[in-house]
């Protein structure tokens, strides 16, 4: 049997007081879906798990319904084969632009990115620097998110499950990620 490393990203759990959601909980969530060897990193919605089966968009839905059902929290899930999150991270172009990684964003899409992206003029961004890859948005907001110039209908296009993490909790995941497909 193939087991198949997944990492899942919620989008804005505990950002409020409507949306606070502990970990334990969320863990559970995903052990009574049948995933297995569940590890949750940081209270923003970050696991590592294993599945014995390939996820289809059909279980994804169903995992938030269960999420929703037993948190009392409606949120999109990004779900990301664990070999595909590792390739993702790494393809940040922006990794030489920054000297924070907090400040180092990735916003991982629920699928690939489309070819259609309208992206900002780069020079109205600046200092700021924004590159669409793959799977994942990389800003670099040197100022820090809640001072960014980015406009928010630039977000906008990549849809309501769109989530972002910075550098660091991306590179962490990864840590966790890589032991399980060398193993």
């Amino acid at each position: 049997m193939t087991v198949t490393t997944y990492v899942a990203l919620v989008r804005g759990i505990n950002v409020g007081t409507s949306t606070l959601v502990a970990m334990p909980d969320f863990q559970r969530v995903l052990e009574e879906s049948g995933f297995t060897d569940v590890k949750t990193h940081l209270r923003s919605g970050n696991a590592v798990f294993e599945s014995d089966a390939k996820l289809s968009p059909r279980d994804i839905a169903a995992l938030e319904s269960r999420f929703s059902d037993t948190t009392g929290v409606s949120a999109p899930f990004v779900v990301i084969e664990g070999r595909e999150f590792v390739n993702v991270v790494e393809e940040n172009p922006l990794v030489g632009e920054s000297d924070n990684l907090s400040r180092l964003v990735i916003a991982f899409l629920p699928g690939p990115a489309s070819s259609g992206v309208t992206v900002p003029d780069a020079t109205a961004l600046l200092p700021e620097i924004v590159r669409v890859g793959s799977r994942a948005v990389y800003a670099w907001c040197p100022h820090g998110v809640s001072k960014s110039a980015i406009p928010a209908a630039f977000w906008k296009q990549f849809g309501p499950a769109a989530t972002v993490r910075n550098a660091n909790t991306a590179n962490k995941l990864v840590s966790l990620v890589l032991p399980r497909l060398e193993g």
